[in-house]
């Protein structure tokens, strides 16, 4: 099993406890799963106590000694009751706290009234926007991950791809395809912040239910397998002439890489070929685009506005009511992390940051074509992780 380095964990945690520094915070309080990895290395049922100077402190209620061989944090101690927090807090020299950080984005209410209640007089405040900036900038350890998972998704796009055959269903082609990445250590489980944002695997989805709306932020959809989980692949079977849209995730050791590509068994339409092709110009001089200093809004605005000097600025990202404001977002331990690349983002871009820029256009009734890559800022430039054929034609494979 991988381990995060002790240098690594304890460079997050300095990372984090600048910024806590800067906003006069005395310590963040991390109770969310992604950002428990991200910081200690591990899953468990914690709590884990960052102070702005010292040592953190990983307050384990259930299976210390696993955490124990998974973490290399120096302080995990034992607690059995939240109650109990800050008197061992006090023990470990952190015995008034007056303004405590925690994920108030991501913190069901009933819990966030326990922890308000059990901390008393400290004001809890949202730490979350620090944590993802921190997250947001890669460490040369994270890349190097993001490189292993990249080589992992371009092999599923290959499968896909040799494995596409007219008359199978969404689902059967897709279930190859995650049987083939399971047995290369796809993870399965994907993880979201924003509330609500269920994902699966993401979409592999043919024809004009790719194009039929979820409630899901996606300019794919799809009717899905029931009403319970109303998107992504479903029983309908794929034909000739029509974009069949593959949009898995690929997923290992925790970290995410999104690729899109679009397949067909011979030549798309006119129409959704031009598209096609217009995606890949804006993949490519977007693309070219992304370095330090460059704001996500500028990428966003040049993407839509060769969208629209093509005429498919009302099909690109979705259609009508359906249109979303981004072409992109950053990606990592989740699958929505800081930066998007929108119309209103803030963001200028930075060397460790990494985002999957997905220029798609939507066609209702007829389908979805698009492509998606996973990019590196470096100091100079970018580096594109993900390398499977542009090729749509799965026939001539």
């Amino acid at each position: 099993m991988k381990k995060t380095p002790k240098e690594e964990l304890y460079r997050r945690v300095q990372a984090l406890q600048s910024r806590m520094e800067s906003a006069n915070i005395d310590g963040a309080l991390i109770v969310q799963n992604a950002d428990l990895f991200y910081f200690t290395g591990t899953v468990q049922q914690a709590y884990l106590f960052i102070p702005t100077a010292g040592e953190p402190v990983f307050l384990v209620r259930k299976n210390i000694a696993r955490v124990r061989d998974e973490s290399f944090l120096n302080h995990i101690v034992t607690i059995e009751k939240l109650k109990n927090l800050p008197e061992l807090l006090a023990l470990h020299g952190y015995p008034q706290i007056k303004r405590l950080g925690m994920e108030l984005d991501v913190l069901p209410a009933n819990l966030y009234f326990r922890y308000r209640d059990t901390m008393k007089p400290a004001e809890i405040i949202d730490i979350s926007p620090s944590i993802q900036a921190v997250r947001a900038v890669k460490s040369s350890y994270e890349i190097g991950m993001l490189k292993e998972v990249a080589s992992l998704s371009d092999f599923m796009v290959d499968i896909g791809r040799k494995n596409l055959r007219e008359g199978m269903t969404d689902l059967e082609l897709s279930s190859i395809v995650e049987g083939a990445a399971r047995a290369c250590g796809h993870q399965g489980f994907v993880r979201t912040r924003a509330f609500n944002q269920e994902v699966y695997w993401g979409h592999l989805i043919s024809g004009p239910d790719a194009a039929y709306p979820a409630f899901i932020d996606g300019t794919t959809g799809g009717h899905g397998l029931s009403n319970a989980f109303p998107h992504g692949s479903g029983w309908r079977s794929i034909r000739r002439h029509e974009p069949v849209i593959f949009d898995l995730l690929a997923a290992m050791y925790g970290y995410f890489v999104d690729q899109t590509r679009t397949f067909s068994l011979g030549p798309l339409p006119d129409k959704l070929d031009k598209a096609y092709n217009v995606a890949l110009d804006i993949q490519y001089r977007i693309g070219e685009m992304i370095r330090p200093g460059v704001s996500v809004a500028h990428l966003f605005s040049k993407a839509e506005q060769i969208a629209q000097s093509h005429g498919l600025g009302e099909h690109f990202m979705g259609h009508g009511n359906e249109q979303l404001s981004y072409c992109g977002h950053g990606i990592g331990l989740e699958l929505d992390e800081f930066p998007a690349i929108a119309k209103h983002g803030k963001t200028l871009l930075s060397p460790g940051m990494v985002v999957a820029l997905e220029p798609k256009f939507h066609f209702p009734k007829e389908g979805v074509v698009g492509v998606e890559d996973t990019f590196v800022v470096m100091d100079k430039g970018s580096q594109k992780l993900t390398s499977a054929s542009y090729v749509v034609d799965a026939s001539q494979g």
